[in-house]
């Protein structure tokens, strides 16, 4: 079986707070987010053997205490299950980085119990397809062949699951100024997230976008947003969910508390 690789960091203390992981990168996604930073993972595909990929855990198992899959979408790819069984006989927890698009491999995922955490991007607020797609680069992009009913109703699907397997899941939004992340879009957001999660310790993150790396160049001159912006757009967030963090180059991964 064929692996369509990016890359791997054999030691992140980043993509998993509180574990030392090994993160996998696949290429290829669906969608095509104006600002994202991975595009390159976007373009020609990269094939490798299974056991290569394999074998990059293997070497990593010392060191961590869990393999984040990431991307790109893992999802898309059929080898993430023989991976996640092989995270398993490794002993390893399995973190699972993912847009949301592929909610009945997110199923078979939990029914083999090969996965422990989901990262799930919530691009948008999800009961606004027509936000949502441009977000998502519907539209925009030739490579998106989803709708935004269809990228916003496998979202809520995946949520759904994951949300009734029990399993821990962080949720999050990258901001970039004047596209996504008005103080408006983050109380929506916000709002859908505590009415449709029963899980009421789900953490929902705000993360820092950079425009300079963006896919899309317009978006690459806009000035980042700042510190504490963040802070401010996660103080509105907190009004509604008990666990709000924000992620930014400066200071890393804050918790958002009712006291400033």
């Amino acid at each position: 079986m064929k692996v369509n690789y990016a890359g791997t960091v054999s030691l992140s203390t980043v993509d998993w707070r509180g574990r030392a992981a090994i993160t996998i990168f696949f290429r290829g996604c669906p969608l095509r987010c104006p600002y994202c930073q991975n595009h390159p993972y976007l373009q020609e595909p990269n094939p490798v053997e299974l056991d290569f990929v394999k074998e990059q855990i293997r070497k990593s198992k010392p060191f961590v205490s869990a393999v984040v899959f990431s991307g790109g979408e893992p999802l898309m790819q059929e080898a993430i299950i023989p991976l996640s069984e092989f995270a398993r006989e490794m002993k390893l927890a399995i973190g699972i980085h993912t847009n949301g698009c592929y909610p009945e491999m997110v199923k078979e995922l939990i029914n083999r119990k090969l996965v422990d955490k989901f990262f799930i991007d919530i691009k948008a607020p999800p009961d606004d397809p027509t936000l949502y797609g441009k977000v998502a680069g519907c539209g925009e992009f030739k490579a998106v062949k989803k709708t935004p009913e269809q990228v916003t109703t496998s979202l809520i699907k995946t949520l759904e699951i994951v949300d009734s397997g029990g399993l821990e899941m962080e949720l999050r939004t990258t901001l970039i100024r004047d596209f996504i992340g008005s103080p408006q879009e983050i109380a929506s957001i916000a709002v859908w997230i505590s009415d449709h999660i029963k899980n009421r310790g789900v953490t929902y993150v705000l993360q820092q976008g950079i425009p300079e790396y963006s896919l899309q160049e317009n978006l690459r001159n806009i000035k980042v947003l700042e510190r504490e912006e963040l802070y401010e757009l996660g103080r509105i967030a907190r009004g509604f969910i008990e666990n709000v963090r924000i992620r930014t180059r400066e200071n890393g991964e804050e918790i958002i508390s009712n006291f400033r």
